[in-house]
């Protein structure tokens, strides 16, 4: 049980990281996503943090919501856009 997860712009930056692939056994949804995220360090919980809003795009779908992830999706998160 895997999902693939790619991130973009200013957060792959602040991650250090533009894609990695995650175990998926507990399944879930973008939110228990960004949880278990957040839980590796202060860096992840802090791109991450919940003042944030991101967007989700889960098997090409863009969401704007609380999504259910299945087994195996590919996921791209993308930041916050700032500015006017």
């Amino acid at each position: 049980s895997m999902i693939y997860i790619q991130y973009f712009g200013p957060l792959a930056t602040e991650l250090g990281t533009r894609a990695e692939t995650l175990p998926w056994e507990q399944g879930g949804t973008t939110a228990t996503l960004l949880q278990l995220l957040r839980a590796r360090n202060l860096r992840w919980s802090n791109a991450l943090a919940e003042e944030k809003i991101f967007k989700f795009v889960v098997e090409k779908k863009i969401c704007h919501q609380w999504v259910d992830i299945p087994d195996g999706a590919e996921v791209a998160i993308l930041p916050p856009v700032t500015g006017g």
